[in-house]
């Protein structure tokens, strides 16, 4: 059997602990010819439609792989798009079924006591460092995005649950977990807790662990929040906010529950409370009704956020969301020089934030080893190479010493 994964950390994760029940049955395989499969599982992604192409570009590689495999599409695509069961892939199982699915392949649903799809010792992971999933779906209603009526409504993994797949991944040798979601920042909301009340559970846990957050929305975070990651000393300096844009009329009609200014003050709250903090930002060109002014109004108000990198999107309408009726449409070609400029501010600042970071002293997680040289993360996400016989995994302590052909070099200390 061969899993194939697209899209966000939680797919990821969800792929992971697909894996580790799989695994007590089926030999898995990577993708490729060399070995072909009898089952190709996609867990799939339908936020843009490249995604939506990503994953029958998948089934076709499949069919050539082993003509007489059968090609089982999962996740969010199959919430999406009904009717692709016959025409492109044999079985169909969208994000809700996962236990339906894992029923069709075992012969038996997985023995979980939560809402949320989970492995009780955080999956099999091969990535150096570790992912876990506490919460699912979104109650936000955003006018561009399918993903709340693929993924259902906010829930939370319950805490006990969070730790024991921390603790087991922590026993394994990780010392990197990343916690995710589908909108993290609502984790507990449904239970009667906040994001902060895990993170102090966490802390008194006292894991060999240091603890990043994926993407949080700004409309989640208070000052509460802030204050534990930047008093925590074993949370990631790195937050990633979707801005998605920097115009109040273009919020508006994205139904984002904030104005421009409010974003602005989040962010620089965040960057002035949480020492070297690296700060991502999304930002989506192209939105119906953004004009010249409306564009100059994001470019404007990323000219005033210290931010360390974007991700940047063109807009891409999602069949029954709002902002697929929206008009007037952007052209491509308009969207595409915005997002050229974007790209431009982005390659500019990173190199700033970078050297800003020099002479530093940081800890990485080792990713990969070349030689005598091992590649890490730092905990404001930055790729540092550097010489040392560090183990994947393992965090190491470096000296950030120069930007040489666009790659950060450190040194051991």
């Amino acid at each position: 059997m061969c899993v194939i994964t697209l899209g966000c950390k939680a797919n990821q994760y969800d792929s992971s602990a697909l894996v580790a029940y799989l695994s007590e049955k089926y030999i898995l395989v990577a993708p490729g010819s060399e070995f072909p499969a009898d089952i190709y599982l996609i867990n799939s992604c339908t936020v843009t439609h490249r995604a939506d192409f990503e994953a029958r570009q998948c089934a076709r590689k499949a069919r050539k792989w082993n003509p007489e495999a059968r090609i089982i599409l999962a996740g969010c695509l199959a919430s999406n798009k009904p009717g692709l069961k016959d025409a492109e892939f044999d079985e169909v199982f969208d994000a809700s079924q996962r236990d339906a699915l894992l029923e069709y392949l075992m012969g038996k649903k997985p023995a979980i006591e939560n809402d949320i799809f989970y492995h009780p010792s955080g999956g099999l992971q091969f990535r150096s460092r570790a992912l876990v999933k506490v919460q699912d779906g979104c109650n936000y209603r955003c006018s561009y995005c399918i993903v709340p009526y693929t993924r259902g409504r906010s829930r939370s993994l319950a805490m006990d649950l969070v730790l024991n797949q921390l603790n087991s991944l922590s026993e394994l040798g990780f010392e990197e977990a990343s916690l995710c979601g589908i909108n993290l920042g609502e984790w507990g909301r449904d239970i009667g807790l906040e994001l902060s009340d895990l993170l102090v559970k966490i802390s008194e846990a006292r894991l060999n662990l240091r603890i990043r957050l994926s993407s949080l929305e700004p409309m989640s975070i208070n000052q509460r929040l802030i204050d534990t990651i930047a008093e925590s000393g074993f949370i990631c300096p790195h937050l990633h906010l979707p801005m998605q844009s920097g115009d109040n009329e273009i919020l508006k009609r994205m139904k984002r529950p904030y104005l421009a200014q409010e974003f602005l003050e989040i962010a620089q709250t965040l960057c002035s409370k949480i020492p070297a903090l690296g700060l991502g930002l999304d930002v989506i060109t192209g939105f119906p009704g953004e004009g010249e002014e409306q564009f100059k109004n994001t470019l404007n108000l990323l000219a005033q956020i210290p931010f360390s990198y974007l991700h940047i999107f063109t807009f891409s309408p999602r069949h029954n969301t709002p902002a697929a009726r929206l008009k007037p449409r952007v052209p491509e070609r308009v969207s595409q020089e915005r997002a050229r400029i974007l790209a431009e501010l982005n390659r500019k600042r990173k190199r700033e934030f970078i050297h800003r970071q020099l002479g530093k002293n940081v800890e990485i997680v080792v990713e990969d080893k070349e030689g005598d040289w091992v590649l890490g993360r730092s905990g404001n996400y930055l790729v540092v190479r550097v010489k040392s016989r560090a183990e994947s995994r393992k965090r190491i302590r470096v000296r950030l010493k120069e930007l040489r052909d666009d790659e950060l070099i450190g040194e051991e200390i």
